[in-house]
């Protein structure tokens, strides 16, 4: 664990330093032996699953009263059915070559992933009686990535690549939602005192026999994650290269005064480079 803190440290501190450096490049064309090589640009798709998620890792989150409305609900590790932690990501940014390395590569990107979606889904035959209760958290992260990548030329336009890398990233818009077949009613929740009675729980809501639902909001979330990355890319006319990737790693996602929790991350990625001269 210490290993794995140390590793996610000192990848915060590369990737800053990196971030840094390629904006230097872009401004100066070089910088260390490196010049800005391709413009990139890539549209992939990930599960950045969160270890052991269950229902306290979205209860967590929520205001008292929330949690409260759940409390009696004994979620169970056996009654769990499905789970989703999955997004989308838009990606554009720079390759830079070094004038000594002409096979090593160090890319630099600002991802934008627009609907981030973590869910999970309970169902007991027998104490839920059939019903079902789903949690799932939306989000939108914005996030910096660099890796350094190795080419291994195999044809005059066909390369693969190899490498290893990180990112860091930030949430917004992050909403939350309970959804259920269950219609909890005010004798099914467990209250600290009158006053979350009357002002947290909305007249009309339970006991109307269609169920519950409700949304709400949770603060920032930060997330890391290291990585091991290979591909290939395919060369049309010497300018433009069409690729494909796949990263494999683990870091941690930080809700801010709440919990830390390790997360596995699986990616590919679609990718087209412009190559300068």
């Amino acid at each position: 664990m210490k290993l794995i803190n140390f590793l996610l440290s000192f990848s915060f501190s590369i990737l800053l330093v990196s971030t840094l450096a390629a904006q230097s490049a872009y401004e100066t064309e070089t910088i260390s032996g490196f010049k800005i090589k391709k413009i990139d640009f890539s549209f992939g798709f990930e599960s950045d699953y969160i270890n052991n998620m269950d229902a306290n890792f979205f209860l967590n989150q929520m205001p008292d009263v929330q949690q409260a409305r759940l409390d009696e609900l004994n979620f169970h590790p056996e009654d769990l059915e499905s789970m989703v932690c999955e997004n989308p990501s838009i990606n554009v940014g720079l390759t830079l070559e070094h004038s000594r390395f002409k096979n090593m590569e160090w890319r630099n990107a600002f991802a934008y992933k627009p609907n981030r979606v973590d869910a999970i889904t309970y169902y007991n035959n027998s104490d839920y009686s059939g019903n079902y209760v789903n949690i799932n958290g939306s989000h939108a992260e914005f996030t910096l990535e660099s890796a350094l990548i190795f080419r291994l030329p195999v044809l005059s336009f066909f390369n693969l690549y190899g490498g290893a890398g990180t990112n860091i990233g930030v949430t917004s818009n992050n909403l939350t939602c309970v959804y259920t077949s269950l219609d909890l009613t005010a004798a099914d929740i467990s209250f600290s005192n009158i006053n979350e009675v009357n002002e947290g729980v909305p007249a009309g809501i339970y006991g109307s026999g269609d169920g519950y639902a409700d949304c709400f909001n949770t603060g920032a979330q930060l997330n890391q994650r290291v990585f091991l990355q290979v591909g290939t890319g395919i060369k049309f006319f010497q300018r433009v290269e069409v690729g494909f990737d796949i990263k494999y790693g683990y870091g941690y996602r930080a809700d801010v005064g709440n919990s830390i929790d390790g997360t596995n991350i699986v990616a590919t990625n679609f990718n087209l480079r412009y190559i300068l001269k």
